[in-house]
């Protein structure tokens, strides 16, 4: 149907997302095969995983209040240019035969900090380019989904598996030339200016340094304060936070479960890099299911379900660790992640005024992604101490927690209520103070 149409912004947006997914996707492969062949200790592979996600826990926030004060396209463009010198240096550091665990860590930290700018400035640019409608954002959302899961996880570890065995240089050298045509179409292809709307009490002269100061100091705590107070946001997050905690510090020893000689599976790095393509298998069957399960059934019992089926679906590795299972395993966690996410994603754009989303998804993502490192930390160390199996059991019953707090704290109605309407600038809840300040 034509009003379902791409704009070319639209379409320009979702390139640029496709390419720095598949980078994403290459790196994101790759390095935790290489960092195995340097080391077999789950501590430091625990590590590793931790600096990817650290940033969101340091940086989260200011970056998100310095995502609503500029240019959120601009953003991306230095974020990724600097994304790409960095794959380039370490490519180099790959060639000349240096590369270390703890090169590998230092490189993680990095990365994660220009992800952070450009996976908030992309978010934040999705209701500016499709509006804020609940259907057109979850069309929106369901597409770039599609795009991430096409990019980033079929396309991906293939390449990934093939580049690890052609030498270490090429698993962030490839990446490094992606990330620089990324940067080509949006400079190209998306022209003009995308600063968020902001309301006069956030306008302050430039000579007013002390009042500047003190703007920003309230605008980095102003996204908690929104979140914190908000009736559907506040359980969503903490629960996102349990079951991201729970997530990475499986992921973080994963790899040491299915691949290499000791492992239980004993995958090579190129078995598992194809049995990965499951996962976006699934994630696209998600994205197809997501708009007819969301018009059947309320979106948070969809949530609830899709959730509560992913944290099960977690035992099929530990207790049949082969190819097969793994498979199956990827591919429902596909299935369950994009439908979910369809959902989730819808809502906090419909719940919050527009010139604070930047600082509410950088507050969020502290929060929600800032449990990543210290998941992937424990992970590593509940590994070393009582082995992976015990790493399973204990996500599980996290993730099923999680799902628990959503369905009670969460329901329909709740949602309902709280959604801001197409001609508010601020929204309350009955009986209860504003959403935003």
């Amino acid at each position: 149907m034509p009003a379902r149409q791409l704009d070319p912004r639209s379409r320009i947006h979702l390139s640029t997302v496709a390419l720095a997914n598949l980078a994403d996707g290459v790196v994101a492969t790759g390095v935790p095969l290489l960092a195995i062949t340097l080391t077999r200790s789950p501590g430091l592979i625990g590590v590793l995983t931790a600096a990817v996600w650290l940033p969101w826990l340091l940086a989260g926030i200011p970056a998100g209040v310095l995502v609503d004060r500029w240019d959120r396209r601009r953003t991306m463009l230095v974020a990724l240019g600097q994304r790409a010198a960095l794959l380039a240096a370490v490519a180099m550091v790959g060639a000349a035969g240096a590369l270390s665990i703890w090169w590998l860590i230092g490189f993680a930290l990095a990365y994660g900090f220009t992800e952070v700018f450009t996976d908030l400035a992309a978010q934040a640019q999705v209701p500016a380019l499709v509006g804020r409608d609940g259907v057109a954002l979850r069309s929106a959302n369901s597409r770039l989904l599609a795009v991430e899961q096409t990019a980033g996880g079929f396309v991906a570890p293939p390449v990934a598996g093939l580049l690890v065995a052609v030498g270490a240089a090429w698993v962030t050298g490839v990446p490094a030339l992606i990330v620089a045509g990324a940067v080509v179409v949006l400079a190209l292809g998306l022209r003009g200016g995308f600063t968020a709307p902001r309301a006069a009490a956030d306008v302050v002269p430039a000579a007013a340094g002390a009042t500047r100061r003190g703007a920003m100091r309230r605008d980095l705590g102003e996204g908690l304060s929104v979140l914190w107070r908000h009736r559907v946001l506040r359980p969503l997050l903490i629960a996102a936070g349990l079951w991201n905690f729970g997530s990475t510090a499986l992921s973080a020893v994963f790899v040491l479960w299915m691949v290499g000689p000791g492992s239980a599976a004993g995958l090579t790095p190129q078995a598992f890099s194809l049995v990965l393509l499951a996962m976006p298998v699934g994630g696209l069957l998600g994205s197809v299911v997501a708009g007819p399960v969301t018009a059947r059934w309320s979106e948070m019992r969809v949530l609830v379900a899709c959730w509560g089926a992913a944290a099960l679906v977690n035992l099929l590795p530990l207790l049949w660790p082969a190819a097969w299972s793994f498979a199956l395993f990827l591919m429902c966690a596909g299935v369950f992640g994009v439908v979910g996410n369809v959902v989730s994603g819808s809502l906090r754009p419909r719940m919050v005024e527009e010139r604070l989303l930047g600082r509410v998804h950088g507050a969020a993502r502290v929060i929600g992604f800032g449990a990543m490192p210290l998941g992937a930390v424990a992970g590593g160390q509940v590994a070393q101490w009582f082995g992976i199996p015990a790493v399973f059991l204990t996500v599980v019953v996290l993730m099923l927690l999680s799902t628990a707090i959503v369905a009670v704290r969460v329901p329909q109605s709740v949602v309902d209520r709280w959604e801001l309407r197409p001609t508010d600038s601020a929204a309350a809840e009955p009986d209860s103070a504003p959403v935003a300040a």
